[in-house]
């Protein structure tokens, strides 16, 4: 697919986000999905030679528009900021399998630094027929972004930065924990820093409340083909782990089926 890049904004030193024009993406995508994109319009230089990761931030099909957030942290995500406006670029169609949205229940999502991404799309979507609790963690200011989406589509929007300039200082989910004192959820939505969402696994009643997560893995292909994504997950024999690729069967996977212990060493 192409599409034409309406504006590339840099939010700060570490993040930017860029909105592009295609209708058949934007009719076609899904919360929690992701693409492959080349960071550059140039056909014939392959430096770099993979394309991108990036989670879907935000759709508008009336306009045929999409977003993506991006982290400045790599040559792909450096040139990827320098994209001026008016520019095509070439990217994959919607890949991998996003949430299982809910209606009417009470619902959390947790995100932290630039895994919150999929989870604006996420919240857009799930506040039309239910109750969402947004929790944003980040290390410090400049890592909280986009709270204008959250704060039109959700209940409640509670902010924590491990150096307390803005919102409650520590992690996330601490204020998290201190939440589920007060209020029943029928489901969680993560996507972050992977202790982190093994942190959110440790704090709830796995068998009483539903848990999904969107796992951020180091992708090649966005297809299956490279197995460079697997993470281990339970497997139907009890006793034995199952290989999954990130980007086909995920990057959202039922929270309880994963092997955390796995997963944060790798």
């Amino acid at each position: 697919m192409k599409g034409i890049v309406l504006e590339n904004k840099i939010l700060n030193d570490k993040y930017g986000i860029i909105c592009i024009k295609s209708d058949e993406f934007a009719q076609n995508a899904a919360p929690g999905q992701f693409l492959m994109i080349r960071p550059q319009p140039y056909d014939y230089i392959y430096d770099p030679l993979l394309r991108r990761p990036l989670g879907i931030c935000d759709i508008n099909e009336k306009k045929g528009t999409f977003s993506l957030l991006y982290m400045i942290v790599g040559k792909g995500t450096k040139l990827l900021s320098k994209i001026k406006k008016k520019t095509e670029l070439s990217f994959s169609e919607p890949l991998g399998t996003g949430f299982n949205l809910t209606t009417d229940k009470k619902v959390a999502i947790i995100g932290g630094g630039v895994g919150i991404a999929p989870m604006t799309f996420l919240s857009k979507i799930l506040h039309e027929n239910n109750e969402v609790d947004v929790f944003y963690g980040g290390a410090e200011e400049k890592d909280i972004l986009l709270t204008h989406i959250f704060e039109e589509y959700s209940n409640n929007l509670i902010i924590a930065t491990e150096d307390g300039s803005i919102g409650h200082k520590g992690f996330i989910t601490e204020v998290f924990e201190n939440s589920l004192k007060f209020n029943n959820y029928d489901k969680i939505f993560a996507c972050g820093p992977k202790p982190m969402l093994k942190a959110v696994y440790d704090i709830i009643d796995i068998e009483k409340i539903e848990f999904e997560v969107s796992l951020e893995e180091r992708m090649a292909c966005g297809i299956g083909a490279c197995l460079g994504c697997i993470i281990s997950t339970i497997g139907t024999d009890p006793n034995s782990n199952s290989q999954k690729r990130c980007c086909v069967e995920g990057p959202v996977f039922n929270g309880k089926e994963i092997i955390w212990e796995t997963v944060c060493k790798e």
